[in-house]
């Protein structure tokens, strides 16, 4: 009796463990038809921690993408800037980019969120694995090859599918095994919410809806003046502070009730309306603030949510014609029959600029979990009218360019790239090259004399590519990049390289607001980042101060040039000060120089609203204080 107790005792096991192996047989199906792979029961716990482990961070990175409209690493070139992102949070570093700002799309692409997914999964892994350290004491786990992540956005689920190649070994010498496959199917219809977002940003950029929205609030703000006129012999006058502050209390209440047609919201909402009807289908509202993005927007959209907010944020005003923040009416005398009447009539056209947040809300149903997508972009009016004009695209890395050997060794017809320095004319040897074309790149070498020393350069079988792009660098020389075609034999280009001069010497002082005509030194605690682009040239230098080991700051020698420039002050946690403005740079006043001084603004002690306030006005302010010295 005992003998039989133990066998069925172990043929409950094996059955058990057949099972174990069987259900995870069909999960691996479930997830993953195209790439079944057969696992060991005994490593059943293990592949399911790994998974864990997938699963954890992939929706940690989902999340963080949602909630900062597709980053998980806001580029530099954003997060620099405190004019290009909402920060929801003071201080806490949490930061939503405009999708739209100042004419710069910079909506991210599917391939760029994927991007940023499959480098936070690879990032964050051997900090959730720990090293197997719960197998440690059962099995001898060797990495075959490091962990690689790929993303996949469907229309109604995000897959994560991970390639880790581990050989596994139980301690006991019972069997050796290897893994390499895992995967996650999260419940998460991301491709629709994006897809709903990019629309909207589309629309937007096309119509001026929310433009057109907030002229008419203003418009039909009693308190708020447009065009008119008065029989009185007094001259009107308004603050333009005031009627700031009418604007955002208007916008912080009504941009709420804008709705997206199609998509789920309550047309019998209670409205407040005292003059009126009080529900939403029967009031101003669904006549004027229902938004049409996609006539096929309720197949697509219909369970999800879209909410508009603006968050009492700052607004850039300005009013014509007005004087030192008042505007006035003008007044008319009458004709001869009617001199004893006075007129004064007005007509005021703004330039308004403010940030509003979209958030899109996937609802839970029995297949999809709830999701939030957020994203943000700047509301233009330039004199009464939308001013949605783009004058170009923010351009996101979605990969570092590839080396392909096979795409590379397929050289098919001859060029000739000539080095050329752009401030002198002058041949140049050394140069690196570096020939790209989509995705892959290939190393060309270095520029060299050619023709007996006639000019320098390269000549070398490219492959084929209609739109390639040759790309140089140089010591004491910029990085450069010019279009090239390689579909045709014997074609010749011209790389040109401008020469930069590097300042190993600069520093940035500070002037208060009130005092703009005193320089001080910069506080123990106190830090700035400098930024300068050409607009025409397209050179770019960033630098801190103070200045960082072996990092000087660069300035392009090769021609007479006008910079944009973006300096911010911040002590231990708050922007405080900077400065933005132009700054001419002719190339002969670089010769002998060896320092550039850095001025910026800052306010002293302030509250929230005031700083922020400073912030959206610093170009203005900039005005008041010198503009970057050479020495």
């Amino acid at each position: 009796m005992q003998r039989k107790a133990q066998v069925s005792i172990f043929m409950l096991l094996a059955i058990v463990i057949l099972l174990l192996g069987s259900l995870y047989f069909f999960y691996q199906r479930e997830f993953a038809e195209d790439e079944v792979e057969f696992v060991e029961p005994e490593i059943v716990p293990l592949k399911s921690y790994i998974e864990d482990c997938l699963k954890t961070i992939a929706d940690d990175g989902i999340e963080i993408i949602g909630l900062t409209g597709g980053y998980i690493d806001v580029p530099n070139g954003i997060s620099s800037d405190p004019r290009r992102y909402i920060a929801t949070f003071p201080g806490s570093g949490f930061k939503i980019p405009y999708w739209w700002f100042k004419g710069i799309e910079s909506v991210p692409s599917e391939d760029f969120i994927k991007q940023q997914l499959k480098n936070h999964i690879e990032n964050e892994l051997d900090g959730c694995i720990n090293n197997f350290e719960p197998f440690s004491s059962q099995f001898a786990i060797k990495v075959l090859k490091k962990p690689e992540a790929e993303v996949e956005l469907n229309d109604e689920d995000t897959f994560f599918r991970l390639n880790y190649k581990l050989d596994v070994a139980d301690k006991d010498g019972n069997f050796n095994s290897k893994i390499e496959k895992f995967g996650y199917s999260m419940p998460i219809r991301f491709k629709k919410v994006y897809e709903l977002a990019k629309t909207m940003m589309e629309r937007e950029n096309k119509d001026g809806f929310v433009e057109r929205r907030t002229i008419d609030l203003y418009a039909l703000d009693p308190d708020i003046p447009t065009t008119d006129l008065d029989v009185t012999c007094k001259t009107k006058t308004w603050q333009l502070s005031k009627i700031n502050d009418i604007l955002k209390e208007s916008l912080r209440i009504n941009l709420p009730y804008i709705r997206v047609k199609g998509t789920d919201y309550n047309p019998n909402l209670y409205v407040p309306n005292p003059r009126g009807e009080d529900i939403y289908s029967k009031t101003y509202f669904q006549n004027h603030f229902v938004w049409e993005v996609d006539t096929e927007a309720e197949k697509k959209y219909s369970n999800m949510k879209v909410a508009f907010t603006y968050d009492n944020w700052p607004i850039k005003l300005y009013a014509r014609p007005s004087e030192n923040g008042i505007l006035k009416s003008n007044s008319r005398k009458g004709n001869e029959m009617i001199n004893f009447f006075c007129l004064h009539l007005w007509h005021f056209t703004y330039d308004i600029e403010y940030p509003l947040l979209v958030t899109i809300i996937d609802q839970e149903t029995p297949k999809n979990s709830r999701y939030q997508f957020n994203f943000a972009f700047k509301v233009d009016i330039d004199h009464n009218q939308p001013n949605r004009i783009n004058k170009g695209s923010t351009l996101f890395e979605t990969f570092d360019d590839v080396g392909s050997e096979e795409f590379c060794n397929n050289a098919e017809n001859e060029v000739t790239i000539f080095t050329v320095d752009n401030a002198t004319g002058e041949d140049l040897k050394d140069i690196n090259l570096t020939f790209v074309c989509g995705r892959f790149y290939c190393d060309m070498g270095k520029s060299d004399w050619l023709s007996l020393g006639a000019a320098a350069g390269i000549t070398k079988r490219f492959p084929y590519c209609v739109n390639g792009i040759i790309k140089g660098k140089g010591e004491g020389f910029a990085d450069s990049q010019s279009f090239m075609q390689t579909d045709v034999d014997g074609r010749s280009y011209v790389l040109f390289m401008d020469p930069v001069k590097e300042f190993k010497n600069y520093k940035v002082v500070k002037h208060l607001i009130s005092d703009p005509g005193t320089a001080l030194e910069l506080d123990p605690n106190e830090k700035a980042s400098i930024f300068i682009k050409s607009n025409e040239t397209g050179f770019e230098s960033f630098a801190f101060y103070p200045r960082e080991a072996d990092f000087p700051f660069k300035i392009s020698a090769g021609k007479d040039i006008t910079y944009e420039v973006s300096v911010y002050l911040v002590d231990d946690q708050d922007l405080i000060g900077g400065y933005i403005g132009s700054w001419k740079i002719n190339k002969e006043d670089l010769f002998d120089k060896n320092e550039v001084i850095f001025h910026v603004v800052y306010q002293g002690a302030a509250t929230e609203e005031d700083r922020s306030k400073f912030v959206v006005e610093l170009e203005s302010h900039s005005e008041n204080i010198p503009k970057p010295e050479l020495k």
